[in-house]
């Protein structure tokens, strides 16, 4: 009996002193170690990355949700004007008198050109905005014609008469020779260049735009007996 008993308190003592032992282990390893207090600085660390590029993720899906509004709403390419009808009175190549291969070209256009907004929020002002004949390359006449600005408002139109009208002296050979080609081909070809600044207002923002439209014109030789020639249906090309 006392041999039993005694076996049972060895094992005992031996169960405790293990216990004692791992307990010592256990306090030796991890208690210098405060792993709560280091899972929270790798938390935190973790938890101020992703905030940075959570960030920088919101800035660019922004950015490129602004540039799809602008794309949208703002189109300043899609804005160009049409030429309705246009009537070319006069065409004429004429010599100078008592000069030797020397020129003078006498021009008469006017025609109608209508700008149309198709934008259903926003309206826009067309200031600044000018006419000028081009022919062969070269501008005919000393300036532009000076066009009213105007706002459209959404789904308006708005229609403008240039009236182009003077002569050049001393013109280049290219010019004659372009003249003379043409003349005999039966088809002038006439650039109207018409340039405008678009300005669109988005409070607090105001974003202004310059553009130009080459509006390119074909007409018969004017027949010289006060009937002009006549075209029209034109969509004006995007030059600037």
């Amino acid at each position: 009996m006392t041999s039993h008993r005694t076996l049972y308190v060895s094992r005992q003592s031996v169960w405790f002193a293990a216990v004692d032992a791992q307990a010592q282990v256990h306090n030796l390893v991890i208690d210098p170690v405060p792993l709560p207090l280091l899972c929270f600085f790798n938390s935190s660390q973790m938890g101020c990355e992703t905030c940075i590029i959570g960030s920088i993720v919101n800035f660019i899906v922004s950015m490129i949700t602004m540039f799809l509004l602008w794309g949208v709403y703002f189109r300043p390419y899609a804005v160009r004007p049409h030429v309705d009808d246009a009537a070319l009175a006069t065409f004429d190549l004429l010599p100078v008198p008592n000069a030797t291969h020397a020129h003078t070209l006498r021009y008469d256009l006017t025609l109608n050109v209508t700008f149309f907004n198709d934008h259903r929020i926003y309206g826009i002002r067309f200031d600044h905005l000018t006419a000028g004949i081009y022919y062969n390359g070269t501008k005919l006449g000393p300036s532009d014609e000076t066009l009213p600005s105007f706002k459209l408002h959404t789904r308006r139109h708005r229609t403008v008469y240039p009236a182009l009208q003077g002569k050049v002296r001393n013109v280049s050979t290219a010019m004659v020779e372009a003249f003379t080609r043409e003349r005999a081909q039966g088809q002038f070809n006439i650039d109207v260049r018409v340039k405008t600044t678009l300005t669109y207002r988005w409070w607090p923002d105001v974003s202004t735009y310059y553009r130009e439209y080459d509006c390119w014109l074909q007409f018969m030789p004017p027949p010289g007996n006060g009937t002009p020639a006549v075209t029209g249906g034109i969509k004006c090309g995007k030059g600037k």
